[in-house]
């Protein structure tokens, strides 16, 4: 991962443009964008396993009293 270009931009990415970005993450082909405040407001390119993993990581932040019932929904979605 170091040294690998991170794609960021300060407005979201068209469909297409997405389409054609590494994920942030991984690296595997971009699927969505996610931006945080903490890291300039930043559109991220993310693939479809980044956007589940991230999902759940703020489901369990959260503490979210249905995270198994929810990120199971979402993950049938995404695949």
């Amino acid at each position: 991962m170091l040294g690998r270009r991170k794609h960021g931009r300060k407005e979201p990415y068209t469909e297409i443009g997405l389409k054609r970005l590494p994920c942030a993450r991984c690296g595997d082909p971009a699927f969505s964008q996610w931006q945080s405040c903490a890291d300039g407001n930043l559109w991220r390119p993310i693939c479809k396993q980044c956007d589940i993993e991230l999902n759940l990581l703020v489901l369990v932040f959260m503490e979210d009293p249905d995270i198994d019932e929810k990120i199971t929904k979402y993950r049938e979605r995404k695949i």
